[in-house]
C-alpha cells in the first residue's frame, strides 16, 4: 500500500495507460478546462451536468459505456462533531485523492446537494467504463481515499459510493445523477462503508416483489 495519492497501486478500469497522478500535470485534466467549485477545488455541479449531458450523447453514439460514482462520507457523530470547517478539509482531501486516482478524461463534480449529515457529495464520470468494471474500480477508489482521509478523521471515517451506468432508460444527465445519488442512499442504508449499483436496487426490487407475490 502507498502514501497518501501516490496513485500507482491499482489499476485503471480498462486500459494500461499511465494514469495522471502527479501534480505537475493536474493542469492536463479535462476537468480542469471546467468552472470549479471554490469550497473543493473540484468541478461546479452545472458545469458537471452539462459535461455529463455532452459525454452521454458522444457515448450512446458510438455504442460505448459510461458510468456515473456517487461519493459521499458516511454519517457518523464524530463527522458531526467536526462541524463545517472538520467536513470541509474531509471534503478537501476526498477531492484531491478522487482527482489524483483517476484518468486525465475522468471528471470530478460536486453534487447538486450535500449529504444531510453534513459531508460533502461529489460525483465522478468515468467515460468507456460499464457497471461490471466501475465495481471494482470503484472499490478501490474508496479505499485510496479511505487511506487519504484517515490522517485527518481517523479510523471512524467510512466512505460509500452509487453507481449507475448509462442505459436507454438514462435519456437526460439528471436521471443518471438521481440514479447514481439514489445508489449511494442504498450503500448507506446498507450500513455505509460499501458500494451500491443501481443493478442492486433493481433487484431489490424485484426479489420484494417476487416475495409479496410468493405471500399471495
Amino acid at each position: 500500500m502507498t502514501s497518501e495519492g501516490s496513485g500507482e497501486w491499482f489499476p485503471l478500469p480498462d486500459e494500461d495507460v499511465n494514469r495522471s497522478a502527479s501534480s505537475e500535470i493536474m493542469s492536463e485534466r479535462l476537468d480542469s478546462l471546467l468552472p470549479d467549485d471554490p469550497a473543493t477545488g473540484v468541478t461546479t455541479y452545472e458545469a458537471f451536468r452539462i459535461y455529463l449531458g455532452g459525454f452521454m450523447d458522444l457515448m450512446a453514439r458510438h455504442g460505448q459505456p459510461l458510468s456515473l460514482l456517487a461519493i459521499a462520507a458516511d454519517p457518523s457523530e464524530t463527522l458531526q462533531r467536526l462541524g463545517a470547517n472538520g467536513a470541509l478539509l474531509i471534503a478537501s482531501a476526498i477531492a484531491r485523492c478522487l482527482r489524483q486516482e483517476t484518468r486525465i478524461y475522468d471528471v470530478v463534480g460536486r453534487g447538486q446537494s450535500d449529504e444531510a449529515h453534513g459531508s460533502y457529495a461529489f460525483l465522478l464520470a468515468l467515460p468507456m467504463t460499464s457497471e461490471t468494471l466501475a465495481r471494482p474500480f470503484a472499490a478501490r477508489l474508496r479505499e485510496a481515499m479511505t487511506i487519504s482521509t484517515g490522517n485527518l478523521g481517523g479510523p471512524w471515517l467510512t466512505l460509500s459510493v452509487g453507481i449507475a451506468s448509462l442505459s436507454l432508460e438514462t435519456d437526460s444527465p439528471e436521471k443518471l445523477i438521481l440514479r447514481s445519488r439514489q445508489a449511494l442512499a442504498g450503500a448507506q442504508r446498507s450500513g455505509g462503508d460499501c458500494i451500491w449499483g443501481h443493478a442492486d436496487t433493481v433487484r431489490r426490487i424485484i426479489k420484494s416483489e417476487w416475495h409479496d407475490s410468493s405471500q399471495e
